[in-house]
């Protein structure tokens, strides 16, 4: 008797935590999504920060606010937005804004002359950056950076980190930093630090992410650091370099941020390095982080912030997460 009345409780107990679930989180096909009295939204492929805002009617720089975000931070497909307090879908949502395909048009000309990123171009009309366009075709003008999922690594990357013969435990930090220069290129780089740095081993990073001037935008060089698994010669502490990879993005991020293209690179590479080295994202932090200080490196313009959640956001989507 006892037994069948425990069992008939626990039933009681699991009916009522499923209603209160059920009550408490609500998903409809508009992608916001109400838990604990916050509601949400759910980010979708497409999607633009300023998008999102016109959709329920707030003002961007409310959820950008809202949501610790600067208005150029890049989303991510099921990343999770606060919104405002009685904050509803629009009916209808206002319409983006739109241009016609000219003779002698191309998606760089286009993207130039509406004063955003090629990329964000491609991606808010299902393009590549490669696609032709034709004269009468009509794109939409992303209003901000488009969310997408993350680009895949280059195939040569992904053996060149996938063949180094990397020990457990090897590495405990991965360290960005910027060149504090407009343009760079790994061969200007390894020539400085063999010739004015001394180093005998050249280049002083595992990675070098590359913004179009010196290297293609976005492009990553691995380093014989990183092939041979040598200790890094980018820290004043000998110690932390025997610990830590490098990664530098070219250019000067107290002047300009970082590209979209070699955020993209950074965090696909990211990604790649934290499961080929048994990291978690605790590893990651800037050069100023882990030598306080000393530096400004890598910028005040770049957003370390942004970078882990673009990465979290990647990695809750991913198949193996």
């Amino acid at each position: 008797m006892r037994g069948r009345t425990r069992r008939r409780t626990a039933g009681a107990n699991l009916r009522a935590w499923a209603w209160w679930l059920c009550f408490c989180i609500v998903v409809p096909a508009t992608g916001t999504v109400t838990a604990a009295d916050t509601p949400l939204h759910i980010v979708r492929k497409g999607d633009t920060l300023s998008g999102i805002a016109r959709q329920y009617g707030v003002s961007v720089t409310e959820l950008a606010k809202l949501n610790d975000m600067e208005l150029d931070d890049i989303l991510r497909p099921g990343q999770k937005l606060k919104l405002p307090q009685g904050a509803q879908p629009a009916d209808p949502t206002p319409a983006p804004k739109t241009v016609v395909v000219r003779k002698n048009d191309n998606l760089t000309l286009i993207a130039r002359a509406h004063g955003v990123d090629v990329l964000d171009l491609a991606l808010a009309n299902g393009l590549t950056l490669d696609s032709i366009i034709h004269p009468g075709q009509r794109l939409v003008i992303p209003s901000g950076p488009v969310a997408a999922p993350l680009l895949p690594l280059p195939a040569a990357v992904r053996q060149a980190i996938a063949r180094a013969p990397v020990q457990k435990g090897r590495w405990r930090y991965i360290v960005i930093h910027h060149s504090a220069t407009t343009s760079g290129s790994p061969r200007a780089m390894d020539t400085y630090h063999r010739q004015v740095r001394r180093m005998e081993n050249g280049l002083a990073y595992h990675f070098v992410i590359g913004n179009g001037h010196g290297m293609g935008d976005g492009e990553i060089h691995v380093g014989a650091r990183w092939r041979r698994q040598l200790p890094g010669g980018h820290l004043s502490r000998e110690e932390l370099n025997q610990v830590s990879l490098g990664i530098c993005l070219v250019g000067d991020f107290n002047r300009a941020k970082p590209t979209r293209r070699q955020v993209e690179s950074l965090e696909a590479l990211l990604q790649a390095l934290l499961e080929r080295c048994a990291l978690t994202p605790d590893a990651i932090t800037t050069h100023k982080q882990l030598v306080p200080g000393h530096t400004e490196c890598p910028g005040k313009l770049f957003s370390l912030k942004s970078v882990l959640r673009g990465l979290e956001s990647s990695r809750a989507l991913s198949p193996a997460s």
